[in-house]
């Protein structure tokens, strides 16, 4: 799938915050990924060579499907017209060292096969967003399990504090954050993100 940009949600539910031992955030805190990092249901996440401690996240996509900027949280959701599984996958150690002095950890996040995507589909299709189970599993074994209504910033909050600053064109993804149960993955380790109601993607790591 093809794409502008990936404006992603990083530490949106209080367990993943804790997890990573830190701080609660006052608003929500905004990355980016490259369009590049993502894959479809079946390809392969390569991790290159030297690169240690590759986590998994499962996360809500929501895809754009016109142009959004300065929305409300009222007619925030309006402009959402797919959604889709995303695996947010991430060189931890390279991140943890990149925050621990001072520096951007776009890279750790915006690898080549970083971002294995389901196939979208329709919003209308789905339930409530904010009702949504999300498991993902490593070799059958279940890492992740939550539910977005479990989100610190709810979905229209995030559009609505996301298109206050910059422009989401149609075709752009934002995903919402992922919750407690990172782990790592290696090479042979087939992993499965499923939200329930909107569909999964299965990924082996080599």
């Amino acid at each position: 799938m093809k794409c502008g940009k990936i404006v992603c949600i990083g530490w949106n539910y209080c367990s993943h915050v804790n997890e990573l031992g830190s701080s609660l955030p006052k608003v929500p805190t905004v990355f980016l990924k490259p369009s590049s990092c993502i894959v479809g249901d079946r390809d392969e996440i390569v991790i290159p060579e030297g690169v240690t401690n590759v986590q998994h996240e499962i996360e809500l996509a929501l895809v754009f499907g016109r142009r959004c900027k300065g929305a409300s949280e009222e007619d925030a959701l309006s402009y959402v017209s797919h959604v889709a599984v995303f695996n947010d996958v991430s060189a931890r150690d390279m991140q943890s060292q990149a925050r621990s002095e001072g520096n951007s950890w776009d890279l750790s996040k915006g690898m080549d096969t970083f971002g294995p995507m389901s196939e979208p589909v329709s919003v209308g299709s789905v339930g409530d967003l904010q009702d949504l189970d999300l498991e993902l599993t490593v070799n059958g074994e279940v890492r992740q399990s939550g539910n977005t209504r479990d989100m610190i910033f709810p979905i229209p909050a995030l559009i609505s504090y996301v298109t206050g600053y910059m422009t989401m064109d149609e075709g752009d993804i934002l995903i919402t954050g992922t919750p407690e149960g990172v782990s790592e993955i290696r090479p042979g380790d087939v992993v499965t993100a499923t939200v329930k109601g909107v569909g999964s993607v299965t990924n082996r790591v080599v």
